[in-house]
């Protein structure tokens, strides 16, 4: 990288300062038909990302307009730079494998440059997290995860007194605080496991102030970061026994969020997926065995769908990878057990042995009826 391009990223990473509606719609042409500027990126063919000849990154996504016609669209934006880092590389996420879909990606990536916060919603293990996780790792940005939950409070996410000896005190900030005072990724997980005191404690950084009130330390505004951009992730709220502790936000909260809900992956998907992440199983020993998962898999959501109190269950990406990586050890019936079925109830063993193995499978499900 240059001195110039390196002064740049040290100084902004919004790229979309420096690349015209006309440029860019040339850079997704280029990217379209495999030329130019627009390279595909080599480790990371499935995430619909290109990289640019100055370091940038184009995140693309093929939508529908109202008439029904395809169109194509994208985001540029610059990875981050040391600068910006400051010392912070040992919260940049580590490389992992992405497969978008629904164009999560490149939504991910406009609300991060046009800086509005983004509420994820979807059910457990459907890549909520790594989603965020892989956008902060491709832009090369540090990330600041924090865990909410019932217990959580101002002192976790703002900060707090600290005894600073001779009686003294110091303020200690929080995570949140932390992430808005020097730039960064901030993703809050399980937003609405948490109580009206964290949302209160937010509103300022959810509106058009975009500052915290650090009402310990002297009620000290703090204006939210240029580079601090703001993720959080939500169960479902239509399913509270799957997820107990799970509250109703407030639809004048809700609308502080712009929000995308991540459902299900189709299963080429996720063949596409576990075949990546495991190839053996795309051989002739285990092809008709991970067929056999990708049917149980989908048959496990359609009951979630209709009988979500019949069937709470969550059989996600995540769930099934688990299954996937123990097939070669164990066999699909055992795999099963150590992924997620001895974890069941004896009502909802039944029900997957009966209706959906039975269903799905050929397996002789009786081996699942032993100790």
């Amino acid at each position: 990288m240059d001195e110039n391009r390196e002064g740049l990223l040290g100084q902004d990473n919004r790229a979309e300062n420096s690349f015209s509606a006309a440029s860019l719609e040339e850079l997704l042409q280029q990217a379209e038909e495999g030329r130019g500027a627009a390279a595909k990126r080599p480790l990371t063919q499935f995430d619909n990302t290109y990289s640019l000849e100055d370091g940038a990154l184009l995140f693309t996504a093929r939508f529908h307009d109202p008439q029904g016609n395809e169109i194509f669209r994208g985001v540029v934006l610059c990875p981050w730079g040391p600068r910006q880092i400051d010392g912070r590389e040992a919260l940049i996420p580590s490389a992992g494998f992405y497969q978008d879909h629904d164009g999560l990606l490149y939504r991910a990536a406009l609300s991060y440059q046009l800086n509005v916060p983004l509420a994820i919603h979807g059910h457990t293990g459907v890549g909520k997290t790594e989603l965020v996780r892989y956008l902060a790792w491709l832009l090369n940005a540090p990330l600041y995860r924090m865990n909410l939950h019932g217990l959580s409070t101002t002192d976790d996410i703002i900060g707090k007194l600290l005894p600073a000896g001779r009686g003294d005190v110091r303020f200690q900030d929080g995570l949140v605080t932390t992430a808005v005072r020097h730039g960064g990724v901030l993703l809050l997980e399980e937003m609405n496991a948490t109580g009206q005191e964290i949302w209160f404690a937010l509103h300022g950084l959810l509106d058009q102030s975009r500052a915290l009130v650090l009402a310990e330390k002297d009620n000290e505004v703090l204006p939210q970061h240029r580079d601090c951009h703001i993720f959080a992730t939500f169960n479902p709220v239509e399913y509270l026994s799957l997820y107990p502790g799970t509250k109703e936000l407030s639809a004048a909260y809700l609308q502080r969020w712009s929000s995308v809900r991540i459902q299900f992956l189709d299963l080429a998907l996720e063949r596409r997926i576990l075949l990546q992440r495991f190839p053996a199983l795309g051989g002739e020993e285990y092809r008709s065995d991970l067929e056999a998962m990708l049917e149980v898999a989908a048959l496990a959501r359609e009951m979630l769908v209709s009988r979500p109190n019949a069937f709470p269950f969550v059989l996600s990406t995540g769930v099934l990878r688990a299954w996937a990586s123990l097939l070669p050890h164990l066999g699909p019936l055992e795999a099963a057990r150590m992924a997620f079925y001895d974890l069941l109830d004896e009502r909802l063993k039944a029900v997957f042995r009966e209706q959906v193995f039975a269903y799905a499978t050929s397996w002789d499900v009786s081996q699942l009826e032993k100790d």
